[in-house]
């Protein structure tokens, strides 16, 4: 390789040499959560597939919350896993619980989680490239969820989660677990340091963030830059995991600025988000796209953000399909 290049001219060695580093280069994979639910056709097509080619670029990972206690999980995880997977999509759910992290450590959703796992289980044994990313109790940090605020019982619920999947017949190689906090708390007691599992439970680290500028739902008012949403959480994250992948599980942002609704604005936060993250080294970025406290859709009926197509046009932000993410080693 080294006579080659030495003959090829500087130019051509330089070209050569740029082919190598990109392919070197790790991707960044897009993510994208929907309004509805992601196991019809129909829902692929409008809110996932439409976004993609609106886009200019695929989506690799497609996010939904699923509660433990799930009545039907043979078809809400086969089907709608499966679903996904033929669309081209590799899910991330996240698991979430009406109950409380101490109930759910002591055994009280067992049955329930006993059927997840066993639905898990069967459509992961299927064949090649079936693998999803599961976040236990995410958001676990801050209020607002019955499981939320216990540290000592959250990471024991978590690790509870995992021995009854291991029970069910799930290769380890056959799930991707993920630590998803928020990268706010109220305080130095609930900092995601704290809720952390440990190395061996987790294979991708993540948190949620948001701009909320000026949305009516915030509490505080503030157009936060991208470096305050996402720098001291990517900085922490990877002082407490230095070997572990970082996803972004959950973002997005408002356009309500302080005098009143940009379009423009949100565009520009847009760009400057996934450029600043294209460079940090995260491997995942998951937009919120629902309109729920505050406008975050960048695509809907109402309206679509020029901005996301300018930014994802980045090529740091590539596709990998199921099969390929499978198979990939993350930390790289």
């Amino acid at each position: 390789m080294l006579i080659l290049l030495g003959c090829l001219g500087s130019k051509n060695t330089q070209a050569i040499a740029d082919g190598v580093k990109r392919l070197e280069t790790p991707p960044v994979l897009l993510g994208l959560y929907a309004p509805n639910y992601l196991g019809e056709q129909r829902v692929i097509d409008n809110e996932l597939r439409q976004v993609d080619n609106w886009a200019g670029k695929r989506h690799a990972i497609a996010g939904f919350f699923m509660d433990i206690e799930d009545s039907n999980p043979s078809y809400n995880i086969g089907q709608r896993l499966e679903r996904l997977r033929q669309n081209g999509y590799t899910a991330f759910i996240n698991l979430d619980s009406t109950r409380s992290a101490s109930a759910i450590a002591r055994g009280d959703t067992d049955n329930s989680l006993r059927k997840l796992a066993q639905a898990y289980s069967q459509w992961s044994k299927q064949g090649k490239g079936r693998i999803a990313f599961i976040a236990p109790f995410q958001e676990m940090n801050i209020p607002g969820e019955t499981y939320s605020q216990d540290p000592q019982n959250f990471k024991l619920a978590y690790q509870r989660i995992q021995q009854i999947f291991q029970q069910a017949g799930v290769a380890p190689h056959k799930v991707r677990w993920v630590f998803a906090p928020n990268g706010w708390s109220q305080d130095q007691t609930h900092r995601f340091e704290n809720y952390y599992p440990g190395n061996t439970q987790v294979d991708v680290v993540a948190f949620s963030a948001y701009n909320w500028g000026y949305c009516t739902n915030s509490s505080w008012k503030h157009w936060s830059s991208p470096q305050e949403v996402y720098e001291p959480y990517i900085a922490r994250m990877r002082s407490l995991a230095p070997n572990k992948p970082i996803f972004i599980a959950q973002t997005a942002t408002t356009s309500n600025t302080q005098t009143g609704q940009q379009s423009s604005v949100k565009d520009r936060w847009l760009r400057d988000s996934y450029t600043y993250l294209a460079n940090k080294g995260v491997r995942a970025i998951l937009y919120f796209n629902i309109n729920k406290e505050c406008d975050w859709a960048l695509y809907s009926s109402a309206s679509k953000s020029p901005g996301y197509q300018q930014a994802v046009a980045n090529p740091a932000f590539r596709y990998v399909s199921p099969v390929e993410l499978a198979g990939m080693n993350l930390a790289r």
